[in-house]
């Protein structure tokens, strides 16, 4: 408890001397300067995953308001209000799946699988699982136990973090598997 107050007091120093600012100022510029290059590479072969890329001080203030999370312990909240609507179809129900332990969530596959036979339907208890998270939430199966069921706090907030400089990657090492596919006809 005393190591959290100290950390509380040493980042609300350093942001009221703006030091947090211009630290989300100078990642977002870069992350903006790499996202860009990496929509103009995306663009020239004929993809469209990125999408639009964040205006910088939008995504400042994305990456002030993790680390003010990070700092006050507030992670779930951010998950719940800024991911999850992304995320999901619906966030109504899925509290209770986040962070579920495994033997709990095999239990709950088993119970959906059960509902689903008792009306009629067949399946494995997976196949059924699938059905009623896409159907529910509007996601795969697979999606929703790595977003939600196996959440993990450290690893949200290192998505948060990491995820534009990752698709960036993703678009530039594709591009160049293509190039170098081309290279090699």
């Amino acid at each position: 408890m005393i190591r959290n107050r100290a950390m509380k007091k040493v980042m609300g120093r350093l942001k009221d001397m703006g030091m947090i600012g211009n630290l989300t100022s100078i990642m977002a510029s870069a992350e903006h300067e790499v996202l860009t290059a990496a929509k103009r590479l995306e663009d020239a072969q004929g993809g469209d995953t990125l999408g639009d890329v964040p205006p910088v001080e939008m995504r400042k203030e994305s990456l002030e308001a993790l680390i003010d999370a990070l700092v006050a312990g507030e992670v779930d909240e951010l998950w719940r209000e800024n991911v999850a609507p992304e995320l999901l179809d619906t966030t109504d129900g899925v509290e209770k799946y986040r962070a579920m332990e495994d033997d709990d969530w095999e239990a709950q596959i088993e119970r959906w699988a059960d509902s689903y036979r008792e009306g009629g339907a067949e399946g494995s208890d997976r196949a059924l699982a699938a059905h009623h998270v896409t159907g529910k939430w509007g996601v795969s199966l697979a999606t929703f136990e790595e977003r939600v069921v196996n959440w993990n706090r450290g690893t949200v907030a290192e998505r948060l973090f990491a995820s534009n400089f990752r698709a960036a990657c993703d678009v530039m090492h594709r591009t160049a598997d293509e190039l170098e596919a081309a290279a090699d006809e």
